[in-house]
């Protein structure tokens, strides 16, 4: 059901992104290990988690795994493997998790491995182990999902230093749905429901309030076809369900970064703002502020081009508002 909150796990409940699935598939059985990016609530999930289920491959939720230690379990735990079926020695009480993660992907090497919410993982072993594993493993084929922040950019940048230096991944971005995609798709997903009536002009106006993102658009085709509410309270329910996401999300994002200027930075690009808008509205050093700007477009929070910047999720717009 295309309205189903839940990601997709097949072909047939995955709505257009054929051509983005096939060029996954070419990539992979290229022997490139690949990174699919895409901003929140554009199908990364469904699209990769559809693509591990349908080649008979292994998924992996990293979301809150901050090193090899929870690598290592979430793929023990998602490839079936138990302990005891290593041979690893584990009377130690100083488990060695990079050997354990090693060894997991000996077991695994002929499979298709996704790994999704990647971007937390801040270890610099794990860039060690997925070099020797991608040197002994011909096979092996990896795909990694998430924000472009963290050790997402020292996969997607590798520097000369980096262990992964000259093997930069291959890249696949999910844009959001256009306006003609984003109607089709609640067209034909509102079919599933005949008993449930809609009109041309709500469908037209739920994708001018919540543009192409098929997530936002799931959530409110799910309110209107699950929950039973009218359109107007569906829309109100899809941005405030979906405005509570994404503040979790950006109070996550600003931790341990300069949360006041950082707000204020967001809440003047909010409807678009020029570089030189901003610096004279804030008054901050230039590189303090290029800094910001390259953080949040970094992390697909910010849209930029030649020193215009902006929000494009309508959703993210409104979150901001509420941002303390």
């Amino acid at each position: 059901m295309f309205f189903s909150l839940r990601p997709k796990e097949s072909l047939k409940e995955l709505y257009n992104r054929s051509e983005e699935y096939r060029e996954l598939l070419r990539l992979t059985n290229s022997g490139l290990w690949v990174a699919v990016l895409g901003k929140r609530m554009t199908g990364k999930t469904s699209l990769i988690k559809t693509f591990a289920n349908e080649n008979k491959g292994i998924y992996v939720n990293l979301l809150g795994a901050k090193g090899v230690e929870d690598i290592a379990k979430n793929l023990l735990v998602e490839s079936g493997l138990k302990f005891d079926e290593l041979t690893i020695n584990l009377k130690f009480l100083q488990i060695k998790w990079s050997k354990i993660l090693d060894e997991a992907f000996q077991r695994v090497k002929d499979k298709i491995i996704v790994f999704d919410e990647v971007q937390e993982v801040s270890s610099p072993y794990f860039l060690k182990i997925l070099k020797s594993v991608l040197d002994k493993y011909s096979k092996i084929r990896i795909v990694f999902s998430g924000s472009y922040i963290r050790i997402l950019r020292r996969l997607l940048e590798p520097s000369p230093t980096s262990p992964l230096y000259g093997r930069k991944p291959a890249i696949i971005t999910l844009k959001p749905f256009n306006h003609e995609t984003a109607k089709n798709f609640l067209i034909s997903a509102f079919r599933e429901y005949p008993q449930v009536h809609f009109k041309e002009e709500e469908i037209v106006n739920a994708v001018e309030k919540l543009n192409g993102y098929v997530g936002w658009l799931t959530y409110y085709g799910n309110f209107r076809c699950e929950r039973r509410l009218s359109h107007e309270e569906a829309l109100k329910e899809t941005v405030s369900e979906g405005s509570k996401i994404i503040q979790s999300e950006l109070n996550h994002f600003l931790k341990n970064r300069r949360r006041e200027l950082y707000i204020k930075v967001l809440r003047i690009v909010r409807t678009g703002a020029r570089w030189s808008e901003i610096k004279r509205e804030l008054d901050i050093n230039s590189k303090v502020l290029n800094d910001i700007l390259k953080n949040l477009t970094s992390a697909m929070i910010v849209e930029g081009n030649e020193g215009y910047y902006w929000i494009e999720d309508p959703i993210t717009r409104e979150a901001i508002k509420k941002l303390r």
